[in-house]
């Protein structure tokens, strides 16, 4: 057995001598400095890694953007807008003009058609747009859907057709439906 003490320094003997720690035999604990450095190294490394990670997930290209439509995906596209778009119109021109009579029934029965036909006919113009529609295109027919949602929800909140409001909307409406026929050509 080994001691670490002086030689002129008593030792004592039995297994108390044995019990007691020796400066020697202590565990190593890290120095101060190290800690520090430590403490300050790893989140900064973290930090480089993270940066690195947001730079590439940033600058990397979207991996579910779906593939440009084709020539003939657009033309189909449109034909399937512009067709909802004659149904529609003729939907509503049908509904809006029927003769009315003298009765009040059926005075309130093509009415009420009349706003049955732009209701739906806005959303069958919004269910028959996809991606492919072009731009342009899409956007006049959606602008068309808000114009007869505008109307029939007027009308049908009792507002006339006199009303300077209905009478900008119908403008409205008629304005961008030339437009949407010269592009459906």
């Amino acid at each position: 057995m080994t001691h670490s003490a002086e030689p002129d320094e008593e030792q004592p003997d039995g297994p108390a001598a044995h019990a007691q720690p020796h400066l020697d035999d202590a565990p190593a604990h890290p120095k101060p400095r190290i800690v520090w450095r430590l403490a300050t190294v790893v989140p900064t490394v973290i930090a480089i890694v993270a940066l690195g990670i947001a730079i590439w997930a940033l600058t990397r290209p979207p991996s579910n953007t779906p593939p440009s439509p084709t020539a003939q995906q657009i033309a189909e596209a449109k034909g399937r807008a512009c067709d909802a778009y004659g149904r529609v119109r003729t939907a509503v021109a049908l509904q809006t003009r029927a003769d009315m009579g003298t009765d009040p029934i059926a005075v309130q029965a093509v009415a009420a058609n009349a706003r049955l036909a732009m209701a739906v006919g806005s959303q069958h113009l919004v269910d028959n747009l996809s991606p492919a529609v072009p731009s342009e295109l899409a956007g006049l027919l959606h602008s068309v859907a808000t114009d007869l949602q505008d109307l029939a929800i007027n009308a049908l909140a009792g507002t006339t057709d006199g009303d300077a409001g209905q009478v900008a909307r119908l403008h409205d409406l008629q304005a961008t439906s030339a437009r949407v026929v010269e592009l459906c050509k």
